[in-house]
């Protein structure tokens, strides 16, 4: 009897597994680096099948997230790659391509390795992610203070050598200062255009895509909204009952039928709101869904910036929501105009000229205490400047250690930070967006060497950590740490290749290399220590690495969805 199933064996899964990381790699490895090409991608297709839109990049992001598949294996492990490279854009913006190439080649040595493959998953888990920790750890112990140089270098890396876009994102931070925000968008003239804003950032996006009100952008934003700030979660019955007074009187009673009412631009912000969420919720997602950009709506939830959260609260006037245990003490703070009621909530709230939100981050342009009626800073503002300027000479005076100082600085200029749009010009569109995609890249990889501080680039980083660590470690770990180090010996050798060609000894160049404490620059042949990136970049990629790479390999069968759907095993059993 033929017994057939929906069930692929272990052996059969792994094979197509790294069949799968070897076909994307390779067609990933043809943009790697500066000696690399652009990839053309079908955008769009009009529904007669005619015309098409093709595009151009070099972001291996991008190119993964269009490459398709027919079978499922094969389809779940570009979802886990096209998650990684997701997470790397959105941290570091550079080093996609890098992350897969090292995926790869990792994967294949786990696989290879016969010791690994005698341990216990859950152990080889905990032993891949105690190493990643450490090599994370030296890393930042190597991480040095962002300058404008670096800014520069780090730009002209990520744009490929294009000093003009490398030069302006200079100027703005050197106009600005290290806490400025870059968003990066088209222009609908030939040349670039730079516009200037004041106001902060949260890194933290809108809660739900019905609140995208324009679709050409993918962005929620809201002109001169009544700003509401929930300091807890919003997860009993008296704060959702706040919550829903809110959305009522503001929004929902001016889309009931024969109301004469408009909507009173609103903008909610909380730390937390609760599955149960509120009774109007749904109703509000219906609503948003049945018109759509017409709801002067948008709603910020999940934020985890808790210091920053605050900050924004004041500058926007908005007393916070507050969840209250003890009657009395809320009743007294009632009393004082301190705590909101059922009656009173819908006037707890401050403003801003303008709050615009996409996916992961909201601006908070020009909020209303930020600035006087002369247009001058605000007293509010500049004793809030003057603190926490206090606060970063106490920590550094003190030695108060580099994660507290890290977080007063962060504090400082996420308070401090103005807003640039900086909008890619070109000749066609498609010229834009390739132009674009590396911009962005630029900025987030700016970004956050400003936040988080630089080190060099080319995956050198943890390169060099690996071989700074000492001390007592396991055997197994050890061995992890190897697998690692030789992975990052052979992505780095896949990138160098093409430029020193064969003649050049392969161990000789990876010596000199860490003898000269800095990667080669293809773009000047010399070991100038401009090769520059994020200090974070190496670690958001091992961090992601390690989680998607133990879970692919512990991993030890599939079930596929239906049996005519494995297309992986013909006969399962026979009797």
């Amino acid at each position: 009897m033929v017994i057939h199933s929906n069930i692929v064996p272990e052996e059969q899964v792994r094979k197509v597994q790294r069949k799968t990381l070897q076909y994307i790699s390779d067609a990933l490895i043809k943009s790697f680096g500066p000696k690399g090409s652009s990839t053309a991608y079908v955008k769009n297709v009009d529904p007669n099948g005619v015309n098409i839109t093709v595009e151009y990049t070099k972001d291996g992001h991008t190119i993964i997230k269009n490459i398709l598949f027919t079978n499922p294996i094969e389809r779940s492990v570009q979802d886990l790659l096209t998650d990684l490279t997701r997470r790397v854009v959105h941290e570091v913006g550079d080093g996609t391509t890098s992350a897969i190439i090292l995926s790869k080649i990792i994967f294949d040595a786990l696989c290879d390795n016969t010791e690994i493959n005698e341990m216990n998953p859950m152990d080889l888990i905990n032993v891949f992610n105690d190493a990643t920790k450490m090599i994370c750890a030296e890393i930042d112990k190597l991480g040095e203070e962002c300058t404008l140089d670096d800014i520069y270098n780090i730009a002209l890396i990520s744009t490929n050598n294009n000093e003009d876009i490398a030069a302006t994102i200079k100027n703005i931070y050197e106009k600005f200062g290290m806490s400025v925000m870059i968003d990066v968008g088209i222009s609908n003239e030939v040349e670039n255009l730079v516009k200037e804003y004041d106001g902060m950032t949260l890194n933290t996006g809108f809660t739900d895509i019905c609140f995208v009100n324009n679709k050409a952008n993918n962005t929620a934003f809201i002109k001169n909204p009544k700003v509401y700030c929930f300091n807890d979660p919003i997860d009993t019955p008296e704060m959702l009952g706040f919550l829903d007074i809110i959305l009522e009187k503001n929004i929902l009673s001016a889309f009931r039928q024969g109301s004469v009412k408009e909507p009173v631009p609103t903008v909610i912000f909380a730390k937390q709101l609760s599955p149960d969420s509120s009774s109007y919720y749904e109703t509000i997602v219906k609503l948003m869904n049945s018109y759509p950009g017409q709801v002067p709506l948008l709603m910020v939830t999940s934020i985890r910036q808790e210091y920053l959260y605050e900050d924004i609260a004041k500058m926007c006037g908005a007393p916070f929501i507050k969840k209250y245990i003890n009657p009395e003490i809320q009743q007294l703070d009632i009393d004082k105009g301190l705590a909101p009621t059922p009656e009173t909530v819908i006037d707890f709230c401050g403003g801003a000229e303008l709050i615009e939100a996409d996916q992961y981050k909201t601006k908070i342009i020009r909020p209303a205490k930020m600035f006087d009626e002369e247009g001058n800073y605000s007293t509010d503002y500049n004793m809030m400047v003057n603190y926490l300027e206090t606060q970063v000479t106490k920590a550094i005076q003190e030695d108060a250690g580099i994660e507290e100082i890290s977080r007063a600085k962060k504090r400082l200029n996420s308070f401090k930070g103005n807003m640039v749009d900086f909008l890619i010009g070109g000749v066609t569109l498609a010229d834009k967006n390739n132009l674009k995609a590396s911009v962005e890249d630029a900025v987030l990889n700016c970004r956050s060497a400003a936040a988080n501080g630089v080190g060099f680039g080319a995956n050198y980083m943890a390169y060099k950590a690996l071989y700074n660590i000492k001390g007592n470690i396991s055997k197994e770990t050890s061995i992890v740490l190897d697998i690692i180090a030789s992975a990052y010996n052979d992505l780095i050798w896949t990138l160098y290749k093409p430029v020193v060609g064969d003649k050049v000894d392969r161990t000789d160049f990876m010596h000199e290399m860490l003898k000269k404490g800095c990667p080669l620059n293809i773009r000047t042949g010399e070991y100038d220590r401009k090769v520059r990136s994020s200090i974070k970049s190496d670690v958001v990629i091992l961090d992601t690495i390690s989680k998607i790479l133990t879970l692919m390999y512990t991993c030890n069968q599939y079930l596929t969805q239906t049996p005519m759907h494995n297309q992986y095993v013909d006969l399962q059993n026979e009797e």
